[in-house]
Formats: structure tokens, C-alpha cells, sequence
């Protein structure tokens, strides 16, 4: 321990060596199962043992492992060769139903305040608890509240690195209306509304800002290259809000009207039509889309699917 304090290394006067080769092999079988090659190997390569056992040493290593309460077990793979694999051990980690339902709300009070990047670590802390976790029921019970459970990982860290590149790219997308369909998208950047993950850009196909959920692009079928500079087209939008205490009038917007019982009319020039319609959703009855008739026509629809939506359940 002194000798640690004072350089701060790991050197072989402070190994027990014996108890560093029984935790080596106990890593590998945990990992997964290894023949007597194998374990021979890493501890023959390892930077600190560089020595071969035998397999009557390695027999004995395992045995010990068993002795403390490992279940150590051996098959044949497809080439006949013995491997050993531990199936439990007395380290697995063990959460009850209590400390479950406090990791739960742990999770969902913190993804109401993280971005994408924070999710996916956050994703990835629950999948390695997981991984120590035999009872499947308590694993899938903390998967199911991720944000991102249903998003292909690595097609989510290509579109991040695509947005930071501000890549043109075209995905195929299932759309619920169209089904599956090419779209050409100018990345911008990927956030989360309502918890679920959208992929904001410049979609070429209707030349406006809008978002797209990731669960459904199904993958990035070609980048095209870097984007260019340019000016989103804008929409115009004038809407009307009855209640002065539900306002929603963001710095570029307009009042084009006030009337003495507090509600007003807006016009509302934005390159995201699809964040516009997400907020005027939040104002419920008390807001009413005057123009665009296109406009105006989409968010009756949105509003007459969701109603469909709760019928059919």
C-alpha cells in the first residue's frame, strides 16, 4: 500500500498474482465460454502474468471458482471443443421491486431534461445493469421506459454525426399514410418533443423545416454531401387564441389583432411548420388555425386522427 501511495502504480510487488489469474479467468467465463486456449492465451499475453498455465492448473483455478459459489459449467462447441462458461455467480447484481420502481422514476425525472446524447449514455447505464441482472422481468421492466427502445442505436449516431455535418441525406421512411418512401433531408439537428425523437432538417419534397420521428426511418439509403448556406422558404400562419392566459407568441410572431375580452390573433412566419402545429396542439379548444387553408386542413387532420386513435382503443 505504501509503495501505491507513493508512485500511484501497479507494479508486481503489490499483486497477489494467484487471486489476479483466479479474477481473469472468473472475467472470461462470465463473458462468455472459453476453452483452455483461450484462457491459456490471454493469461500467457496478459502484461502483468506472461506466463503459461497448464490445464491441470486451470482445472484448479476452477474449482476454486466453483468453492466460492460459482456454477461453472462445460460443453462441447461445434468443433468438440470443451469450453467453460459460469451460468451464476454470488456477485450478480440483485435489485427488488422497490429499488426498481425508484431507478424508474430516477429515469423519467432526468430524460425530461436531457438531450439525445445524455439519453443514449443514460440508455446504455441501463443496458450494462442489465447485463448483471438475471431476472429478465426486471430488465425489460427498466427497458421499456427508454426513450429510445425502439430506435436502432447505430442508425441514431449516423444521423447525429450526419446533423453535425449538416449532411444532405436521403432515408427511407415509412410514413402511416404513404408507407415506405424515399425523403431528402438537409440535417439540422436531432432533439426530443413530447418524449419522442425527432430528426429536424429541411425536407426538399415540400421545401419547408419540418421534423421527422426516427422510430420510423427505417435507414439512410445515401448522404449526398454538406449542405449549402441557404434561406428556408417560410410559412405564414395566422391563428387565433380565446384565452390571454394560454399565450403562445414567440418573438418573431406578430399580433395582428387584440380584442377587449383578451384574445388575439397571430401571425406567425416559421421554417418549421411541424413545431409550429406541436405547440398550437398544447392550446387545445382556446386556439383556431385561420390561414393557410393547407395548414389549417393538416391540423384538422392530426386532430381527427387522434380522435380515431382513442376510439379504436
Amino acid at each position: 500500500m505504501k509503495e501505491f501511495v507513493k508512485t500511484n502504480k501497479v507494479t508486481y510487488n503489490l499483486m497477489s498474482f494467484t487471486g489476479f489469474k483466479a479474477l481473469l479467468i472468473f472475467n472470461m467465463l462470465t463473458e462468455g465460454p472459453k476453452s483452455y486456449e483461450e484462457i491459456s492465451s490471454a493469461i500467457e499475453h496478459n502484461e502483468y502474468l506472461k506466463e503459461k498455465i497448464s490445464i491441470d492448473t486451470m482445472r484448479v483455478y476452477i474449482n476454486s471458482l466453483k468453492r466460492i459459489g460459482c456454477e461453472v459449467k462445460r460443453k462441447r462447441d461445434e468443433n468438440k471443443i470443451s469450453k467453460y462458461y459460469i451460468t451464476s455467480h454470488p456477485f450478480e447484481l440483485k435489485i427488488t421491486n422497490e429499488q426498481l420502481n425508484s431507478l424508474i422514476k430516477i429515469y423519467k425525472n432526468l430524460a425530461k431534461s436531457m438531450n439525445i446524447k445524455e439519453i443514449i449514455y443514460m440508455d446504455n447505464l441501463f443496458e450494462k445493469i442489465g447485463k448483471h441482472i438475471k431476472n429478465d422481468n426486471i430488465v425489460n421492466e427498466i427497458r421499456k421506459y427508454s426513450i429510445i427502445r425502439d430506435i436502432d442505436k447505430d442508425l441514431l449516431k449516423n444521423l447525429m454525426n450526419c446533423c453535425d455535418n449538416k449532411n444532405i441525406i436521403t432515408v427511407i421512411y415509412k410514413s402511416p399514410n404513404s408507407g415506405e418512401k424515399d425523403i431528402e433531408i438537409i440535417t439540422n439537428n436531432i432533439d426530443i418533443s413530447n418524449g419522442k425523437v425527432y430528426l429536424y432538417g429541411y425536407g426538399t419534397e415540400y421545401n419547408q423545416t419540418t421534423g421527422f420521428l426516427v422510430n420510423r426511418i427505417k435507414a439512410i439509403k445515401e448522404i449526398k454531401g454538406v449542405a449549402t448556406e441557404q434561406q428556408p422558404l417560410k410559412t405564414k400562419v395566422i391563428y387565433k387564441v380565446n384565452s390571454p392566459k394560454n399565450k403562445f407568441i414567440p418573438a418573431d410572431f406578430e399580433i395582428i389583432e387584440q380584442e377587449e375580452n383578451g384574445s388575439y390573433t397571430v401571425l406567425a412566419q416559421t421554417d418549421n411548420p411541424f413545431y409550429l402545429m406541436q405547440r398550437l396542439l398544447e392550446l387545445g379548444p382556446n386556439c383556431k388555425i385561420i390561414s393557410p387553408e393547407s395548414f389549417k386542413n393538416k391540423f384538422i387532420k392530426t386532430l381527427k386522427d387522434m380522435k380515431a386513435g382513442y376510439k379504436n382503443d
